[in-house]
């Protein structure tokens, strides 16, 4: 959906009044990439930090009085999962 609106954005953000330079087409494309590195690193870290957290988890503890049902449904929130950067 993002990629199919980034053309609509760029119809009206390179507009023929700004050439050569093109500052606000331009500026967003910065704007956007700049936003895409900030989260990437935030989400790197929340992650790094998140498998710290379950590492120092005791898991068999964790687990303890759940069925089989209820410990299949905990998904990633299963204390043994880890995730991956």
């Amino acid at each position: 959906m993002f990629g199919n609106v980034g053309g609509l954005i760029s119809t009206w953000s390179f507009l023929p009044t700004d050439a050569p330079n093109y500052p606000i087409g331009n500026g967003l494309n910065l704007a956007t990439s700049s936003t895409i590195l900030i989260s990437s690193i935030l989400l790197l870290l929340w992650i790094n930090r998140s498998n710290k957290q379950r590492d120092a988890i005791d898991v068999d503890q964790e687990l303890a009085g759940k069925s089989q049902g209820e410990i299949e449904d905990l998904d990633w929130r299963h204390p043994s999962f880890r995730w991956r950067p």
